[in-house]
């Protein structure tokens, strides 16, 4: 099944405050792929009432449901299931913080958008034996069983396949920002959990988005609609029958040593519910010094592109985020580029730009320079090209030298 890039779009409520008064900040656009895309971009908006920053004009939570469902990227189908390094770096350290808070090994866990169950087996190594897993899309909860033999269910929190009992401790890494309707989402969790059930979030943290991590504006992917300070989180949270245990930013190291922001919180099933939300800007002010920072390095990327085809067309290895955002907004023009190329299925025999996604084998019928449009994923996708000893040269956009871009010939 796939999703029409012309799905009709439609204005939110502030999903804490329910306000209608927000100030526009940026306005991401992307050039997703023919006949799958989700959205072309969106209105980043403030909320001139409480401060929550968030995706206005976009797709109905439907949509969104069935995007997940059919054409997620995390179940990592073109690796046969299975994280990569830095994701599993991540995870286990994940699974050593949640060890501060699940002190009896007979606690029911269920992990919500479980991808393919990494962490629920991380957990169970523990010995946290009552640990299940749901995730919309069912290529996800095949790999946990396959891969972890961890047991995972098909579905979300507004509709899915799990048994009829309620969990002690819930836990979502990475689900919040991807959501439309993310109060719904609050409350129907709510229901998932025991009468003092308590559930760990973490997502992105909208005060301290640090723009040299990653490529230009990459923060403003099509999935993520919702952007989180620690108030706003618990915000959300405690207008949703929930109280605080602990909210705070955390900055943590990747496997490389470089520091990662994010936003996590403890919170535990309540009977009261916030009904006042005084403003707070911190995200706001967050996401403009990140969008301003991102503008300036624009601007260098399309000098590093300029200077990569100006002797020839190029294969641009990459059809995700990055260069949907640098199509759209003019940075890379289709007219340069020969075709695309994706080891993600779901990317291949479509067409992004007019111009045909391939899979990497089809890459030893052509010749031109090899451009690698990504910024996390850019030195593994150069181990590829070298291990399938492909003669192109590679043409790479990120590094710590000055001198970019640089060029490897193989």
């Amino acid at each position: 099944m796939y999703i029409s890039q012309n799905t009709a779009v439609e204005p939110r409520l502030c999903p804490i405050c329910k306000s209608t008064s927000r100030e526009l900040l940026f306005r991401p656009s992307f050039e997703a792929p023919e006949t799958i895309g989700l959205l072309e971009g969106y209105d980043l908006v403030a909320c001139q009432s409480c401060g929550m920053t968030f995706a206005n004009n976009i797709p109905p939570q439907k949509k969104f449901d069935e995007y997940y469902q059919h054409l997620s990227k995390y179940a990592y189908e073109h690796r046969g299931g299975k994280e990569s390094e830095d994701d599993e770096w991540r995870l286990k350290h994940v699974a050593v913080v949640l060890r501060r808070f699940l002190s009896d090994p007979k606690t029911s866990i269920l992990e919500i958008g479980c991808a393919s169950g990494r962490l629920l087996r991380f957990l169970k190594d523990d010995g946290y034996e009552h640990a299940v897993g749901l995730d919309p899309s069912p290529d996800c909860s095949k790999a946990a069983r396959e891969l972890y033999g961890v047991t995972a269910f098909t579905g979300t929190m507004f509709s899915s396949s799990l048994p009829d009992t309620s969990y002690d401790f819930a836990i979502l890494l990475g689900v919040l920002e991807h959501i439309r309707d993310v109060d719904i989402a609050v409350r129907a969790l709510r229901k998932l959990l025991s009468s003092s059930g308590r559930v760990y979030i973490e997502v992105p943290d909208a005060t301290n988005f640090i723009a040299e991590q990653d490529a230009p504006f990459q923060e403003f992917s099509t999935e993520h609609i919702n952007f989180f300070s620690p108030v706003t989180l618990q915000y959300l949270m405690e207008a949703g029958g929930f109280r605080a245990i602990e909210c705070r930013s955390a900055v943590r190291q990747d496997r490389h040593g470089k520091p990662l922001s994010t936003l996590y919180g403890i919170f535990e099933r309540s009977q009261r519910r916030r009904s006042e939300f005084p403003h707070t800007p911190e995200a706001e002010v967050g996401l403009r010094r990140y969008i301003e920072r991102c503008r300036s390095m624009d601007a260098e990327l399309r000098q590093r592109i300029k200077k990569a085809i100006e002797r020839s067309r190029v294969i641009v290895w990459g059809a995700g985020t990055h260069t949907q955002r640098l199509l759209a907004t003019g940075v890379l023009n289709p007219i340069n580029v020969t075709v695309f190329v994706d080891s993600n299925p779901k990317y291949q025999n479509h067409r992004l730009a007019g111009t045909p996604v391939v899979r990497p084998e089809a890459l030893k019928h052509h010749r031109e320079p090899i451009l690698i449009s990504s910024y996390a994923f850019q030195r593994e996708i150069e181990d590829q090209i070298r291990s399938m000893e492909l003669p192109n040269e590679v043409v790479l956009l990120y590094g710590n030298s000055s001198d970019v871009p640089k060029k490897v010939n193989r």
